[in-house]
């Protein structure tokens, strides 16, 4: 029968190592979610660039369209002149407006992912912020119970207090540590 305290140490150490691999994969995702708000920023710039340049050339277009059929419409008689001059004014109108909105639709689609990609990145902090703090309530509350603490969690307060003392036994005897290992047992410290 494998021995408890074995155990109880085995899976200490899985369950450190799993919470250091999520602070590193939290850490990663933020990262990836920061450079997806450069992205989605740069996308947005390049819409709403490519929105100014478009609408710009449609006016153009349109008023070049305008101005021809102006032109066409002056070489004709009286009521056919003003007829199609209206209709050139009224032709330039529309594709202005039309122009306008598919440049409003490309500045409002930006803004919702540049919004999108922000609170993303909100959240995974706060999440981080979150296990963090759960971390430094767990450290203080294992420091803080020594030998009054409820039997729900007794077994795993010992265990704490015992690796404690076991590192600070073999610390004194001169034991090395790896880098990363030495980050593990300041924090068992706290």
């Amino acid at each position: 029968m494998p021995d408890l305290e074995e155990l109880k140490r085995k899976a200490q150490s899985a369950a450190y190592n799993a919470a250091e691999k999520a602070q590193d994969a939290a850490s990663a995702a933020g990262e990836r979610a920061e450079k997806l708000l450069d992205y989605a920023g740069e996308k947005a710039a390049t819409l709403k660039n490519a929105a100014d340049g478009k609408t710009g050339e449609l006016l153009e277009r349109a008023g070049e369209k305008a101005n021809t059929l102006k032109d066409a419409a002056s070489e004709k008689t009286g009521a056919f002149i003003d007829y199609a001059g209206e209709k050139a004014t009224a032709f330039k109108g529309f594709a202005g407006e039309k122009a306008a909105a598919i440049k409003d639709f490309a500045v409002e689609k930006a803004g919702a992912i540049v919004d999108y990609a922000v609170s993303g990145v909100t959240l995974m902090s706060e999440k981080r912020n979150l296990e963090k703090n759960y971390q430094a309530l767990g450290e203080w509350y294992a420091a803080q119970c020594v030998d009054g603490a409820p039997e729900a969690v007794m077994d795993i307060v010992k265990a704490i207090h015992e690796s404690q003392a076991k590192i600070a036994e073999l610390r004194a005897g001169g034991a090395a540590e790896k880098p990363d290992e030495d980050k593990t047992a300041q924090n068992e410290e706290k």
